[in-house]
């Protein structure tokens, strides 16, 4: 069996074996075209416009993970059954972005959120696991790089390796795009987190490993950290820090641990706008 899709089926069996989940975090609930709109019991549209968190892979779990981290934002939840070829072949095109922007700021005004078709002022995208191809095709098109304000990387970016296998060497053309939106990132331009556990799949590249490219890009280093992460059951080892960059590295080398990283966004998605 190919090992990411072991590492999918993991995920799905732990889901599975759950205990009884909490009820939904209250709020409306509309469909779109390929994805479900989540707005938080009072929420209030700023005057300013609308954040939008646009979230794929991992079915509904982003809805509590937003209302925990405490940002006044909107969600949109993208799940698709399969690797992250469904997420590239999702949005290769570049309309597919387009419009989940343009139906959500319809719904908004359906549903009385915004008197009108709601204005963002800040986009962001966040990703677990296989979501991550999706995320590298909206990188590519030049408007949607503009358009995203901030992307956040819950254990999810994978690459394949350029040359003999056995060098593991990130292929650059993999991370063209996560590259350019972590330099805007560090100048101060975007927002661009990142957590990776220890997992190391077969043949191709592991989210620790496509960090460590980002980082040396960058001409950075890891410095190590044992300090306590907010997020439950994750240990925090490594960190770095460049600008509105930021990337984590969390210990674990199973399925659970990586599943832990999506429940664990909330903290993730409390780092953009932090100051310390």
């Amino acid at each position: 069996m190919h090992p990411l899709t072991l590492l999918v089926l993991t995920a799905l069996f732990l889901q599975a074996a759950d205990p009884p989940r909490p009820p939904e975090p209250p709020g409306r609930r509309a469909d779109l075209t390929g994805g479900k709109l989540f707005v938080p019991d009072g929420f209030t549209a700023p005057a300013d416009g609308v954040e939008l968190l646009l979230h794929l892979h991992g079915g509904t779990v982003a809805e509590k993970q937003l209302v925990r981290s405490g940002r006044t934002a909107v969600v949109v939840s993208v799940a698709i059954p399969g690797l992250s070829s469904v997420y590239t072949a999702r949005f290769k095109d570049p309309k597919t972005f387009a419009r989940i922007l343009d139906e959500t700021a319809a719904k908004l005004k359906e549903l009385g959120v915004t008197a009108e078709p709601a204005k963002f002022r800040r986009v962001i995208v966040s990703s677990f696991s296989a979501g991550f191809g999706g995320v590298r095709e909206m990188l590519k098109d030049p408007a949607a790089f503009a358009r995203i304000d901030a992307i956040v990387m819950a254990d999810s970016i994978y690459a394949g390796y350029a040359g003999d296998p056995a060098r593991r060497r990130v292929d650059p053309q993999n991370m063209e795009g996560f590259l350019r939106f972590a330099r805007e990132a560090a100048a101060g331009r975007k927002w661009f987190v990142l957590s990776h556990c220890q997992l190391q799949p077969d043949g191709y590249a592991s989210t620790a490993e496509t960090a460590d490219y980002l980082i040396g890009q960058l001409g950075g280093q890891r410095e190590p950290a044992g300090d306590a992460w907010p997020a439950e059951g994750l240990k925090l080892e490594s960190r770095f820090h460049r600008g509105q960059f930021e990337a984590y590295g969390f210990a674990g080398t199973t399925g659970a641990d990586h599943m832990r990283h999506l429940h664990g966004l909330w903290a993730l998605l409390r780092r953009i706008d932090a100051t310390d």
